[in-house]
Parts: C-alpha cells; structure tokens; sequence
C-alpha cells in the first residue's frame, strides 16, 4: 500500500508508513487483521513469548529489589 503522505510503499497489512509513520488505513469501520489463520497464530506465538519474557525480567526485578531491601 502507497503512503499518501511520503509516497512509499509498504509491504501489505502495514497500519502505519515505514517511513513516516502515517496511518494508512481508515480509521472508520473494522480492519481484517489476517484470512490467514497460521499468519495469526504465528503473532499469537510472538506475542505470547514476548508476554513471557517481560514477566521473567519484571519476576527477576522484583526479586532482587526485595533482597536489597531487606
């Protein structure tokens, strides 16, 4: 899809111009994320080890906060 500010094009089902970062997309009515459900389970998968490994550094902070401060 053309950005309409700055004229690149951006790889298809981008939201926001690569370059600078318009929207590219109306933000009236629903917006299909994928038809492709294994594309969708790949960001499902992505995002849940993402999900886990802010929890093991937060876990890990919180531990070592607390021994310093007994």
């Amino acid at each position: 899809m053309r950005c309409q500010r700055c004229g690149t094009e951006n790889p298809a089902g981008k939201i926001v111009c690569t370059r600078c970062g318009t929207r590219l997309r109306a933000t009236s009515g629903p917006v299909a994320v994928t038809d492709r459900p294994e594309e969708l389970m790949r960001w499902l998968r992505a995002d849940l080890v993402r999900l886990g490994v802010v929890t093991v550094i937060v876990a890990t902070g919180a531990l070592v906060l607390g021994s310093l401060l007994r």
